[in-house]
């Protein structure tokens, strides 16, 4: 009776719930991971497409740069036409909304906003 009292451990259905957490976690996970890289693409195209370009007050010379990073960095959710240009400090920003369907009606929305300033 004493050793009973000892013993510890998940039961199955302890063991099952916490695999069913798990498993949904990983597979949430999964799915936005693509999202997410494609941000820091986004990123790093706007920073780059700033340094690259020469005449800053042609918003038409920063927006054709972002698209040939973009296009070399299979950029698919922001074109050149989303790019926002300031000129006051030069600044590139794009927003986008990503949804990412997860199961039957449900489904995950994610809101980006990226921006470079030169």
């Amino acid at each position: 009776m004493q050793e009973r009292e000892s013993q510890r451990g998940l039961s199955m259905i302890g063991f099952l719930f916490v695999t069913v957490v798990v498993v949904v976690v990983v597979m949430i996970g999964f799915r936005v991971a693509p999202s997410y890289i494609e941000y820091y693409s986004v990123n790093k195209a706007l920073e780059k497409a700033l340094w690259e370009t020469k005449d800053l007050n042609s918003a038409a010379e920063i927006r054709k740069s972002f698209q040939r990073v973009a296009d070399a960095g299979y950029i698919e959710s922001v074109t050149e036409k989303d790019i926002e240009i300031v000129k006051n400090e030069i600044t590139a920003s794009a927003s986008w909304t990503r949804k990412l369907p997860l199961v039957a009606n449900a489904s995950l929305l994610l809101d980006f906003e990226a921006s470079a300033t030169r």
